[in-house]
């Protein structure tokens, strides 16, 4: 199972916390990864017929990086995420003087996609989808038959999500060493459901979105196995848990501003209670992985403690 470290989830609390504004305060207001959309859409919805009525929301699912963006911005103070807080992203929280809360909900996978009729597409290599996906690439490799000798002389059409997103900077870390970048020729979008269209509809395309977009998908695709050197190997709950697929499986995160959590409306801290009291079913739901029972307890207490 992918290892987690909770002593690496205590980010420093700073000495001073930004003040948020008083529209804030009123609002569960929530920016961040399209990976967790349908995740907090769903919990809100659920939310809302309980603790949660009459709260409002305000939301906005452009990207990790665009939620970190906020977050130290003090524009949004509860950001679901596809990827760590570290690096500049940090550093900006750390400058405004932001005090953060980090909660891990859930175990990913990222799946790699073509149009159904590429089922005899047995498995890929890491190699071959460097070759596909390195933006090095872009205008050099044009065809499948460039991927593999044997595969069919048809043009090869990338998509892939934005720069902006935080699946986009793991997969590319993970696959071709460049986090963050993708192959301008490339068709993009924030939303893991228009990548799925994408490759739904041309039978040359391929693509990668998070395991979660796929149940929710009613889009018929092909999750073409990879091969990590030891055969090939499919996303799925057993894989990631095993480890078969752990070098495109990853955390998912949900960051709050500290100060949310002291708020004395305290709806930031009665909905994230009432999410992680829920968590293993919540992520189930949506087609991700749970953490064991002892993570979310163990977030609870950090939520509690403010």
């Amino acid at each position: 199972m992918l290892n987690i470290s909770y002593h690496s989830w205590r980010i420093a609390v700073m000495l001073a916390v930004l003040s948020l504004s008083t529209s804030a305060s009123a609002e569960l207001n929530i920016a961040g990864s399209d990976t967790l959309e349908s995740y907090f859409q769903y919990a809100l919805t659920q939310y809302a017929r309980g603790p949660g009525a009459g709260v409002p929301v305000k939301a906005d699912y452009k990207g990790t990086s665009s939620g970190f963006k906020a977050l130290c911005e003090g524009r949004a103070t509860i950001i679901p995420a596809s990827s760590k807080l570290e690096g500049d992203a940090l550093n900006r929280c750390v400058t405004a003087k932001i005090a953060i809360v980090e909660l891990p909900v859930a175990f990913d996978a990222i799946a790699v996609i073509a149009h159904p009729s590429r089922n005899s597409m047995s498995e890929l290599s890491m190699a071959e989808l460097k070759t596909i996906f390195s933006p090095e690439n872009t205008g050099k490799v044009t065809s499948w038959a460039q991927v593999r000798n044997g595969f069919p002389d048809a043009p090869l059409s990338v998509a892939s999500l934005d720069v902006k997103s935080g699946t986009n900077s793991f997969f590319g870390e993970r696959v071709h060493g460049m986090k963050g970048f993708v192959r301008s020729d490339a068709r993009t979008s924030a939303n893991h459901a228009d990548i799925i269209n994408i490759v739904a509809a041309d039978p040359n395309a391929i693509g990668f979105v998070s395991l979660g977009a796929l149940t929710d998908s009613k889009a018929n695709v092909w999750k073409i196995p990879v091969n990590f050197g030891k055969g090939a190997v499919v996303p799925s709950k057993e894989t990631v848990l095993n480890d078969r697929y752990s070098t495109l499986s990853r955390v998912l995160y949900i960051y709050v501003a500290k100060s949310a959590l002291n708020e004395q409306d305290g709806h930031a801290s009665t909905f994230l209670l009432w999410l992680l009291e829920r968590g293993a079913k919540l992520a189930t739901h949506e087609g991700f992985v749970p953490l064991i029972d002892q993570n979310y307890a163990d977030n609870i207490k950090r939520v509690k403690a403010k």
